[in-house]
């Protein structure tokens, strides 16, 4: 009589492994055919700054493309409470225009220790043909 529980371990081995190298990342989704990708994240930096990076990749050379508004917000406890926005008004490099994407790095000093922050980016691309927006959330820290 052959033993087959080799063969039991060698194929549960190989599904843990096949699992296990699913990415742990969320890709966005596309918004429509003008918005191809784009992210957003934030991070602290050593001195207490808030650092907030978007992306955004046009299929096209668009009229406008970046963003339209990045807002810094805090946990409230029951919420989330905007601390502070930058938008085309504060900060016109947002939007670039006659490009195929855009990307920028933003500093913050936030106005609390010990709270968690999140940025939330809306994304905006246009062309001749219309508008297309996205909102990013970035993770917390």
């Amino acid at each position: 009589m052959k033993r087959k529980w080799p063969i039991h371990i060698l194929s549960a081995l190989l599904c843990v492994v096949m699992l296990g190298s699913i990415p742990a990342h969320a890709v966005e989704a596309r918004a429509d055919d003008r918005i191809m990708n784009s992210t957003a994240t934030l991070s602290k930096k050593s001195n207490g700054d808030l650092s907030i990076y978007f992306s955004v990749r046009a299929n096209d050379v668009m009229e406008k493309v970046g963003a339209t508004s990045v807002a810094i917000q805090r946990s409230s406890g029951s919420g989330w409470t905007t601390e502070y926005a930058f938008n085309t008004s504060n900060t016109p490099t947002l939007l670039r225009e006659n490009k195929d994407r855009h990307s920028m790095v933003l500093t913050y000093s936030p106005r609390f220790n010990g709270v968690e922050y999140r940025a939330v980016v809306m994304i905006y691309v246009q062309d001749a043909s219309g508008t297309s927006t996205q909102q990013l959330i970035s993770k917390t820290i």
